[in-house]
């Protein structure tokens, strides 16, 4: 389910397009839980205690206080999240460039413009799909579900992120060329990790986003701690 917050101050605004928001995702067969926000501060509590948003509706302008100077804030702490800027006029369009947005939107919004910022969100984050040959047959599934390889005396143990495993035969080496540059990383002679799923870096073990804990090699922390930043920048571009 996509988190979405609408921070406007003006509720009938929000109201219409938080319908629209729920009919056009029910239409691409995805659901989502859409929040309301009549002030940038209270969006800015919501994520401070660490509530989940995937997609952001942001005005440009509060009164007198521009919207503007709340979404850079946002960049500056590197929320994850992405922002669609509005505004009843081009003038400001500018000064959305610097925060990076996923589109600027000017009111009334119009559905084939509001139609294409979905399908360009959707896009964004279709699962990416991990193809695996294995002696039993081709593998697929989300880039996401892989928690972590280990190998074992030629066994190739994979652990889902629900907590389930599949192992078939294999080696590290033949393992680590199927498996797609800079998602993975090898923090042991034993074990691939997703870097996507590493909560806490350290020197002598990991701890994954699902609690798991697997072991650090003793010289691989350096190759780990450059992976997980270069890593980090992709995902923020």
């Amino acid at each position: 389910m996509y988190e979405i917050i609408i921070c406007d101050d003006d509720s009938a605004f929000a109201s219409a397009l938080s319908s629209t928001l729920s009919r056009s995702f029910g239409e691409r067969d995805a659901a989502c839980h859409i929040t309301y926000y009549p002030d940038p501060n209270e969006t800015l509590s919501a994520l401070e205690r660490g509530d989940r948003c995937d997609l952001l509706f942001q005005d440009i302008l509060f009164g007198e206080e521009k919207g503007i100077r709340f979404a850079k804030l946002l960049r500056e702490r590197n929320w994850d999240l992405d922002l669609v800027l509005m505004s009843s006029s081009e003038r400001y369009a500018v000064d959305g460039y610097d925060v990076r947005p996923l589109h600027y939107l000017l009111k009334p919004l119009r559905q084939p413009q509001l139609e294409d910022v979905l399908d360009h969100f959707m896009e964004r984050h279709a699962p990416q799909m991990l193809t695996l040959s294995t002696p039993m047959g081709e593998m697929r599934l989300p880039i996401a579900d892989a928690l972590y390889f280990e190998v074992f005396n030629r066994v190739v143990e994979l652990h889902h992120r629900d907590g389930t495993e599949s192992s078939w035969r294999g080696t590290l080496q033949e393992l680590e060329r199927q498996l797609p540059t800079g998602r993975f990383v090898r923090v042991h002679r034993s074990y691939l990790v997703n870097l996507e799923h590493i909560a806490v870096l350290g020197r002598d073990r990991l701890r994954l986003t699902t609690g798991d804990i697997v072991p650090m090699g003793r010289t691989d922390f350096a190759d780990v701690q450059m992976a997980l930043a270069a890593f980090d920048r992709r995902r923020r571009l």
